[in-house]
């Protein structure tokens, strides 16, 4: 073995272990907001719409902790609700949304065991644009409850669902107020300033949906509607028994995608498939996608998994809990100051001919400065300097044994790395 070439063999190894651009950023946490803006018996369909939604991100591991429920009316208790207490999205009524746990006869399904009801944050007059808004931003007084708060940070994937009645550029709140594109595209940006996400699915279903992202101007967005300028939202069935429609045609098709296709919180579905099922034949309307405020355009949208939006992940940074840039500053720090270090004991082999008087050994008060990184902690380089100064008879064995403890110990930092 040449130790001289010891500097680039060790730093190549490591470098093994440098993260990319992509793991540098990846998130670490899913978030849902799932709003609901229609009030009145007549608009079931909505809070139905919602309440889907929230059960499939629920069966895929988000928890209610990290999900926000707005919505404005409680149909289950309806006085018109034939069945009192239980809201369905088909009608067959499998599936009570607002209890999974009972059947629509109102016996226990053990099949949705752990399911369990709904946790609603904002509801009823709470449901309004200024507390929407405000959720998205964060610009609550002190006293306001954390469970209400959207906690999120730059590490946080963040699913946005809307359903409701609009327009061009509009979306109405309770038939009172609405809420305009640039109203939206305004906290999308304040979002992003106040680094509260990583990367942001936007979804809306209603009339003329789509034009409510066209005027979003922040990276790292995905948006995507229902149907085109001039174009209706339109429901997929009614239950004659209800009295009125239950879901909307786009959102079925969603839940359809979803709950067929991710059968498990390991699914490796892509949202490329997702928005490829959104044909005119399926919607009946022209919905549509925006991914050029995407970092890497359609191409990277369209590759990412519908679980980094929809699942939850459990990502934590173990080291130094820096991320993106400063993480990757803080790697080449250590690596550039080990090889400082074998740079000078590489020279101190070449000075030393097999005796005592080729070896110049210095306090360990001198390498006090500089440090490397031993399996995620920083180990001060004297210890090193130790072993890799000859001295006394031993010489050639020590440098020898030296060199060989530190290429050791540099193959033991990388391999407890990645069992990280």
């Amino acid at each position: 073995m040449r130790f001289f070439d010891l500097p680039t063999a060790l730093l190549g190894l490591l470098a093994l272990n440098l993260p990319s651009p992509i793991e540098a950023t990846q998130h670490t946490s899913n978030w849902a907001v799932l709003v609901s803006t229609s009030r009145f018996w007549f608009n079931y369909r909505h809070m139905a719409n919602t309440l889907s939604l929230y059960r499939t991100v629920k069966r895929l591991g988000i928890p209610d902790s990290q999900i926000i429920l707005m919505l404005p009316d409680d149909m289950a208790c309806n006085p018109r609700n034939t069945f009192a207490g239980s809201v369905f999205n088909d009608k067959s009524r499998d599936l009570d949304l607002y209890d999974q746990q009972k059947s629509s006869s109102g016996s226990e399904r053990p099949d949705v065991a752990g399911m369990g009801g709904i946790e609603v944050d904002y509801r009823g007059n709470e449901v309004t644009v200024e507390s929407f808004i405000r959720l998205l931003t964060d610009r609550w007084p002190a006293s306001h409850p954390t469970s209400k708060r959207l906690m999120t940070d730059d590490r946080a994937n963040i699913l946005i669902y809307m359903t409701g009645h609009g327009g061009d550029s509009f979306l109405k709140f309770q038939d009172a107020e609405e809420i305009s594109s640039h109203d939206l595209a305004d906290a999308f940006e304040q979002m992003y300033e106040k680094k509260r996400y990583h990367e942001m699915l936007f979804m809306i279903d209603t009339c003329q949906a789509n034009t409510m992202y066209t005027e979003v101007y922040s990276p790292g967005v995905i948006a995507t509607g229902s149907s085109a300028l001039d174009q209706s939202s339109y429901s997929h069935h009614a239950d004659q028994d209800v009295g009125v429609a239950v879901i909307d045609r786009w959102t079925y098709f969603n839940l359809e995608f979803l709950e067929t296709r991710l059968n498990s919180t390991s699914s490796d579905v892509r949202l490329g498939e997702l928005f490829d099922s959104y044909t005119f034949e399926r919607v009946h309307s022209d919905a549509g996608v925006r991914y050029d405020l995407f970092p890497g355009g359609e191409e990277a949208a369209r590759n990412r998994r519908v679980l980094d939006f929809f699942g939850n992940v459990q990502g934590v940074d173990v080291e130094t809990g820096a991320s993106g840039a400063e993480g990757l500053g803080d790697w080449k720090a250590d690596l550039e100051a080990l090889r400082k270090i074998t740079e000078r004991s590489l020279e101190e082999m070449r000075l030393g001919n097999g005796t005592e008087t080729g070896v110049e050994t210095k306090p360990a008060n001198e390498h006090t400065a500089e440090g490397t990184l031993l399996a995620g902690g920083k180990v001060g380089t004297e210890r090193v300097a130790v072993d890799m100064a000859g001295s006394g008879s031993s010489g050639w064995a020590k440098k020898v044994l030296g060199a060989g403890s530190l290429l050791a110990l540099g193959a033991a930092w990388v391999v407890g790395s990645r069992l990280k």
